[in-house]
């Protein structure tokens, strides 16, 4: 073992700049990413925030305006490719890296911790790989969620020294004092700008004020309540955009993240076991016990500092955690919505690592990293090289009641299911739709699908973000963007995949087109397999917008 391994740290970026292991860890993963991001074709949700980009507006139907800004300011360097879209998601990363490491050496000095932290944070899949090159609201909104947390860990303990003074009304009006509720909200602001998990942030910090005795007293001040105020002002662009278009925004995010549909346990599990995949399945046991552990130490800790500090990761971790696994309760949530609290709760199993963890839990760790590790490999190399073909068949298991009995059948396994095919595709199926209708013939046609993530990519690969629709009965962002009355008139492509194959000869109402002919199917293969299917047609003379009540 290193002698010097149990040396304490210098404090702040001195500290940082000093551990060569620390840095290794942050600049070559970084450097890989930044190889890797180019590669292979847009996610879905990727080509829906270059839209953004190609559509600048103060706010967006289903999230913030942050990721459209960056995405944009990237592509006018770079111009529109695969890199420009996703040029923020390892640079956000690097910095939210050094973010981690600076709280990290806020809460202890035991170098250990801080490189078994930063180890963690590359091995987990869900931010060594998937954060960390796919361009999403999380990639800026993890910069300011964990810089808020930083200046929390580095302002709270010496606001609660200023509170023990006989004297402190005074004391809590200082410049120094201010200021900090003041950068507090700024990040507030700029987090909410990125995505509106930030609002969990004030209520963590009052939940945090309301708990911590020697902070309480705060709450009768008017720090925190500037900071909140400061952070919805400079959040405004939201409020303006949701004023303007009746709430749309607001309305979107009550229905599809808190929206009431029932509790259904196979979609509730489903999203648990999807949370341990994405984290890796040992890692995210011990991430959950690891909040225990720190619970019990918070909870018979004297009052000082190092508690206060704790408590702080505590919360942030906990919060995002159960709000959002709460809310799976009634209404299905994505696996990744959580994440901010796991990425927290990484200092939380590092410090039990080396603060009581017993040679099982030290043994259990080693598996989990290992396997954390195994899986961030894994999904670039299937991505570039789709090293792992799907079986052509698998069990389908059914339990049944009455009588009560197994079912077990044979059924064919789609491409789809695996998902790195979704990172296909679409920019073959511009080349194809380039010969089949030939040179400028596109320039006159729309393109249009069903769901929104395949207008999306059509957008983005056929260079015709101005020209793209999604039909839907359902209120979608290109309502805004694309008004269906504005395209009266023209001929059309319309595109489906093997996932949502829907044929809009039954899907559109009678009279939508003047005629509707399907033309052959277009195939991607991967490596040999066939990894998706398109499924177009050529439609005449858009007629009437078939559900013109959404307007």
């Amino acid at each position: 073992m290193d002698p010097e391994i149990h040396k304490t740290l210098p404090g702040g970026f001195r500290g940082l700049f000093s551990d060569r292991v620390v840095w290794l860890w942050i600049l070559v993963p970084f450097i890989f990413r930044m190889l890797l991001i180019g590669r292979f074709d847009l996610g879905n949700d990727e080509a829906h925030y270059y839209m953004y980009a190609a559509h600048p507006d103060f706010s967006f139907f289903d999230h913030p305006m942050m990721i459209g800004v960056l995405i944009r300011g990237a592509m006018s360097v770079f111009g529109q490719n695969e890199f420009a879209v996703r040029f923020f998601a390892p640079v956000c990363f690097l910095v939210s890296s050094i973010l981690f490491v600076l709280i990290a050496e806020s809460v202890t000095k035991d170098r250990r911790i801080i490189r078994l932290s930063i180890i963690l944070l590359n091995v987990i899949p869900l931010f060594g790989i998937l954060g960390s090159t796919l361009m999403i609201p999380d990639d800026p909104l993890s910069v300011f969620w964990l810089l808020y947390l930083y200046i929390a860990i580095t302002f709270f303990p010496r606001l609660a020294v200023t509170l023990r003074q006989p004297d402190s009304s005074w004391s809590i009006r200082k410049p120094s004092i201010l200021t900090n509720w003041l950068i507090l909200g700024l990040l507030f602001g700029l987090g909410l700008l990125s995505k509106y998990n930030a609002v969990l942030l004030p209520a963590i910090t009052f939940l945090i004020l309301f708990l911590e005795p020697s902070l309480r007293k705060s709450l009768w001040t008017q720090g925190p309540w500037i900071s909140l105020f400061l952070g919805l002002l400079v959040s405004w662009p939201i409020f303006y955009w949701n004023s303007v278009h009746g709430g749309a925004s607001f309305l979107f995010q009550l229905t599809h993240g808190l929206g009431h549909s029932g509790f259904d346990y196979v979609r509730y599990y489903q999203m648990i076991f999807g949370q341990a995949g994405y984290l890796s399945p040992i890692l995210w046991v011990l991430l959950m016990l690891s909040l225990v552990f720190l619970y019990r130490k918070i909870k018979h800790a004297p009052e000082s500092v190092d508690r206060i500090k704790w408590r702080i990761v505590f919360l942030f971790s906990l919060v995002p955690i159960l709000f959002f696994n709460a809310i799976g309760i009634l209404h299905p949530i994505l696996p990744h919505w959580p994440a901010l609290g796991y990425l927290v709760a990484i200092l939380a199993l590092s410090f039990w690592r080396y603060n009581g963890g017993s040679p099982r839990m030290i043994s259990w760790l080693r598996a989990g990293m290992v396997l954390g590790a195994f899986l961030t490999l894994l999904a670039p190399l299937q991505v570039v090289f789709a090293l792992i073909p799907l079986p052509k068949e698998a069990p389908d298991i059914r339990l049944t009641f009455h009588p009560l009995a197994i079912l077990t059948s044979w059924k064919p396994v789609p491409p789809w299911v695996d998902i790195t095919n979704d990172l296909f595709g679409f920019r073959r199926l511009a080349n194809h739709l380039g010969d089949l209708l030939g040179p400028g013939g596109d320039r006159n046609m729309i393109f249009i699908s069903k769901r929104f993530n395949t207008a999306d990519e059509l957008a983005f690969y056929e260079n015709a973000p101005d020209r793209t629709l999604c039909l839907s009965p359902n209120p979608n962002q290109f309502d805004f963007w694309n008004p269906p009355q504005k395209f009266i008139g023209m001929d059309a492509i319309y595109v489906a995949t093997d996932k949502y194959p829907r044929d809009p000869r039954t899907y559109f109402p009678p009279g939508t087109f003047e005629s509707i002919t399907k033309l052959p199917s277009f195939r991607i293969y991967r490596n040999g397999h066939l990894a998706r299917i398109f499924y177009i047609y050529r439609m005449r003379k858009f007629l009437k917008n078939p559900w013109p009540y959404k307007q």
